[in-house]
């Protein structure tokens, strides 16, 4: 009986060494910052303003996603499960920027991030997605620097 559960432990870390290093460690969305490097809703692209980003983070202890939507501070309730992630309706402060480039990018986000779906994260990056919206984040260097 032994003999087999040592082959079993052989085969798994075998497995595991041919596995892509990077794959696992960078599987979990909630892990890092975020910040919006392109994104589409309804097939428009959404503006990305170097002034103004659009960021993500998670909280795990709360469950909850916020950051800054290109002028203000949103938060919502998040859903992860395997590769399925949902938020629920966004809420956020309420300023009023210029110029209105600035309203038009918060505005599509938020529309984009009610209907993702999916993640994936490959290359680095931390892609969402849902009927008609799709956002690509990139790691948010400026958030991991003391």
């Amino acid at each position: 009986m032994k003999r087999p559960l040592a082959l079993v432990a052989i085969l798994t870390v075998t497995l595991t060494a041919c596995a892509d290093p990077g794959e696992e460690a960078s599987s979990d969305p909630t892990a890092n910052a975020w910040v919006l490097e392109a994104g589409t809703v309804d097939g428009v692209d959404i503006p990305i303003l170097d002034d103004h980003p659009i960021t993500l983070v998670f909280n795990t202890e709360d469950g909850t996603a916020g950051g800054t939507s290109a002028c203000n501070q949103y938060f919502a309730a998040y859903t992860l499960s395997g590769s399925d992630l949902t938020f629920d309706d966004a809420g956020s402060t309420m300023m009023a920027c210029e110029p209105p480039e600035v309203m038009d990018a918060e505005a599509a986000y938020l529309e984009a991030l009610s209907l993702v779906e999916l993640f994936t994260i490959e290359d680095g990056q931390l892609n969402l997605s849902g009927v008609d919206a799709d956002l690509v984040f990139v790691v948010d260097e400026s958030a991991t620097q003391s």
